[in-house]
């Protein structure tokens, strides 16, 4: 008699095989990386980084989840070497502390593979887009480490928001600070296809290393002129949205879009200062289209008005494009010429893009 319902083979349940598939799809993710160090280190400190790797998928525990003595208990023994903790905390503490590779030598690889891709989308003749993106790594139980400062705890956030008919919380007067580091980084990316981190930056508020964020993204944002030109467009968060940055994209020649603030300031066609929301206020939206959302991958209406702006801070004309999906209304502003609708669905579909990555 036929099984009733459909069951996977005894092979394709095996654990072990799973697994070891998986160790399979790292070391081909990881192998352009193995082979740029295999020119710097030592092949037993390659094998210990390969299998630091695989511990760190493995543990489940967050809050411990970055202490060598953790992933020392985990890394897998070879032969010849103990399988002890001790041994692959020691093992550890070697590869991090070889004075044969740098964080330079991370940096530099980065953007060896990024500018690989920069090369193939020019010659598919793809735009290229370079994704600006920030965060923080929360370590609230931690005292002595070296750079922390304080950062907004995005995880107490989300704990203390209220639950329909069950918690209701009185909304916080400051957001919660804990302990923890500042994250920076530029994205490369095509409009299709996976993307490559180009520059990324760990950095600090407090202590000797101490810096802003502004001047952190300025230094990131020279190396990416530096090497690739006005070839990228640059596409930028709420947080970018200001009045000194785009001077620094005005001196650098940069080619961008920003989703600005609504409350900020700009000069419409007829050069009457308004705020953002009001340019547009009473304007008929004048495209529609039903886009695809890659996150929940359902179909949204969407609508679209763009109009000539300009902003006492940046001396050329800017464009400003309103978008509403989803309940929602971004005020997309670039450089780019925007005349057409084809234009215009262009700029709305490179911040779609950031969004699904």
């Amino acid at each position: 008699m036929p099984p009733k319902y459909d069951i996977f083979q005894e092979n394709e349940q095996d654990p072990q095989h799973v697994s070891q598939e998986l160790a399979q799809q790292l070391e081909l993710f990881l192998l352009p990386l193995l082979v740029a160090l295999d020119r710097l280190l030592d092949k037993r400190l390659i094998r210990t980084f390969v299998q630091c790797c695989v511990a760190i998928l493995r543990f489940r525990n967050n809050r411990y989840g970055l202490l060598l003595s953790e992933l020392g208990s985990y890394l897998d023994g070879v032969q010849g070497l103990s399988t002890t903790a001790t041994a692959g905390t020691k093992r550890l503490g070697n590869l991090i502390r070889s004075v044969k590779w740098t964080i330079a030598s991370i940096d530099q690889f980065l953007l060896n593979e990024a500018d690989k891709e920069v090369k193939r989308l020019k010659a598919q003749g793809k735009r290229v887009l370079c994704i600006w993106d920030g965060s923080v790594l929360e370590k609230p139980e931690s005292r002595t480490l070296e750079g922390l400062c304080p950062v907004t705890s995005s995880k107490a956030k989300r704990l203390s928001r209220s639950s329909k008919g069950l918690v209701f919380n009185m909304p916080a007067v400051r957001p919660i600070m804990v302990a923890g580091m500042q994250w920076t980084g530029a994205l490369i990316a095509g409009m299709e296809g996976s993307v490559k981190v180009a520059v990324m930056s760990w950095w600090t508020t407090k202590g000797d290393y101490a810096t802003k964020m502004r001047k952190q993204e300025e230094a990131l944002l020279r190396i990416c002129v530096r090497k690739w030109g006005n070839t990228l467009l640059h596409v930028f968060d709420r947080g970018y949205s200001s009045g000194p940055w785009i001077q620094l994209l005005q001196s650098l020649r940069v080619q961008f879009v920003i989703r600005w603030k609504k409350g900020h300031y700009f000069l419409d066609a007829k050069g009457n200062k308004k705020k953002l929301w009001q340019i547009g206020q009473g304007k008929r939206y004048v495209e529609h289209k039903v886009i695809f959302d890659l996150q929940t991958g359902v179909k949204l209406p969407c609508d679209i008005w763009w109009a000539p702006v300009w902003h006492p801070s940046y001396a050329y004309q800017l464009y400003v494009i309103k978008v509403r999906v989803r309940k929602k209304v971004w005020y997309l502003v670039t450089n780019e010429r925007v005349v057409t609708a084809e234009q215009a669905w262009e700029i709305v579909f490179t911040r779609a893009k950031t969004l699904a990555d």
